[in-house]
């Protein structure tokens, strides 16, 4: 054999070598990539998504919420994405991409997301929101009405507030990985509207507030959290 072509037979096998150890590389990368993202777990604790907007924006920054990351509360490291007001369904599709089957997420309307009249509207998301967590194998929290100031409110919402409630009741009952948390208990008075010493003075809930809801909260994360097996 012609001492050149021997020369590239030799550079062409060491080629191979070298195209195969990287492909072992990445593939055990891969592998351990895949063993991290498929944690529920941090070295801080019990991992928690937190979709929604204003109000939830200002329950995060209640425990501590820095904008850089999840922030650490009773056992818990919990983060937040925000919900698109436009597409609230396909945002909380985006924002529990890639989430690991079995971990917890949270989804909540704003109060400014209810008007008396779009009940069937606010279904049709929560319907979309369930199957999407249903999919992915994700044990989800869906939080009730958020009620407005009295100066805001009207007989139609205190209305529509009471028929979404019951309609998250009666899904919460047909789905064992589905759970709801009740804002509405505890933020409305007699009337169906914002407690008047929770409201900053535009129906977003203040500190006391915020306190007030932990108390309810943490207890069911503790719950959920603890369940066994993924939505099927």
């Amino acid at each position: 054999m012609p001492k050149k072509m021997a020369a590239l037979l030799i550079v062409f096998v060491v080629s191979l070598s070298l195209a195969a150890g990287c492909g072992k590389k990445e593939g055990a990368t891969n592998v351990e990539r895949e063993k991290k993202e498929q944690t529920t777990e941090t070295s801080h604790g019990k991992a928690v998504l937190m979709n929604g907007r204003s109000v939830m924006q200002g329950w995060m920054e209640h425990w501590g919420y820095q904008w850089e990351g999840p922030v650490e509360k009773n056992g818990y490291s919990i983060d937040y994405k925000e919900l698109d007001a436009e597409d609230m369904a396909g945002s909380f599709s985006d924002n529990v991409s890639g989430l690991p089957a079995g971990s917890v997420v949270f989804f909540k309307f704003c109060f400014a997301d209810f008007n008396g009249s779009n009940l069937a509207e606010l279904e049709k998301t929560v319907n979309e929101v369930i199957d999407t967590a249903q999919e992915k194998g994700l044990k989800l929290i869906i939080g009730n009405a958020l009620p407005v100031r009295k100066q805001d409110g009207s007989g139609e919402l205190v209305a529509e507030y009471k028929k979404y409630n019951a309609f998250l009741e009666n899904k919460a009952a047909d789905n064992s990985n589905i759970r709801v948390y009740d804002f509405y208990g505890v933020l409305a008075g007699p009337d169906g509207l914002l407690k008047p010493e929770y409201d900053t003075g535009d129906s977003h809930p203040n500190d006391d507030a915020y306190t007030e809801l932990d108390v309810t909260f943490f207890p069911l994360l503790d719950q959920v959290s603890g369940e066994q097996g993924d939505i099927n």
